[in-house]
């Protein structure tokens, strides 16, 4: 199972993301950048797992492959925070992610959408994964500048005996998310160092074909059922942030 290096960064010294990944490049050629996204917006928050560090502003999503996936010094300097996570993720995922990304890409414009939105029911926090008012404004806002595809960053910490729970969750949200364009395009374990094991267990991440799709599945029965049975009984904690990958957005979204 190859071993990649997950980061949020906040940037200092007024580099955009963008140039940011290409002085990356341009420091180690060596270093495969696999996904590259904006964090837009934390739909759910972390409450207990390093809540006090997560729950801030970021700049930068990477995960990245490499003989030394680290980053170099002469990048760092342009970081004023960073979080980072080594994560496994299967050989098969990893080698079928190209061709997997450009189809879900493709297909994103012709993804249906259900009627969900029509007449949602909103709780005020989208903390347990349900659709708020804080959410469907910032639907809105983003809809503006960018109406393709998002890419929801997930990190999962379970419940003792949560997994299967998790796992259930999983097999379930493949028909539900199917409906509108999701389908996930990442899954792997993090790697607990020198056996720790108080840490994140699993990272995610999520296709779906706009932010409106995502805001129709939260919205829908069918997806808080299986929301309500078998996600929210298995995760101790959880972090999900919506974001735009750099190769997906709009020109006229501002990086």
């Amino acid at each position: 199972m190859p071993l990649l290096n997950f980061y949020l960064l906040r940037l200092k010294n007024d580099p955009q993301p963008h140039t940011f990944l290409t002085h990356l490049q341009k420091a180690d050629p060596s270093i495969k950048v696999i996904v590259a996204s904006k964090p837009r917006h934390f739909v759910v928050k972390a409450t207990t797992q390093d809540a006090d560090v997560l729950n801030k502003p970021w700049d930068l999503m990477l995960l990245l492959q490499g003989p030394n996936a680290a980053l170099p010094d002469s990048i760092l300097q342009h970081v004023s925070a960073k979080y980072t996570l080594p994560v496994g993720i299967p050989s098969k995922l990893l080698s079928a992610y190209p061709e997997k990304n450009a189809r879900l890409i493709k297909e994103a414009s012709s993804a249906g959408l259900t009627g969900s939105l029509d007449n949602p029911k909103m709780p005020d926090s989208s903390q347990k994964l349900e659709l708020s008012p804080e959410l469907l404004k910032f639907m809105e806002q983003l809809l503006k500048e960018h109406d393709g595809p998002v890419t929801m960053l997930n990190l999962l910490k379970f419940k003792p005996n949560g997994k299967q729970s998790y796992y259930q969750y999983g097999q379930h949200f493949i028909e539900v998310a199917k409906k509108r364009g999701g389908d996930a395009k990442i899954v792997g374990n993090v790697i607990a160092a020198d056996g720790d094991k108080g840490g994140w267990d699993e990272i995610a991440i999520v296709h779906y074909a706009s932010i409106k799709h995502f805001c129709d599945m939260l919205a829908g029965e069918d997806y808080q059922a299986i929301n309500e049975k078998f996600r929210l009984p298995a995760l101790e904690d959880t972090l999900l942030v919506c974001t735009t990958e750099f190769g997906q957005m709009d020109t006229k979204a501002k990086l």
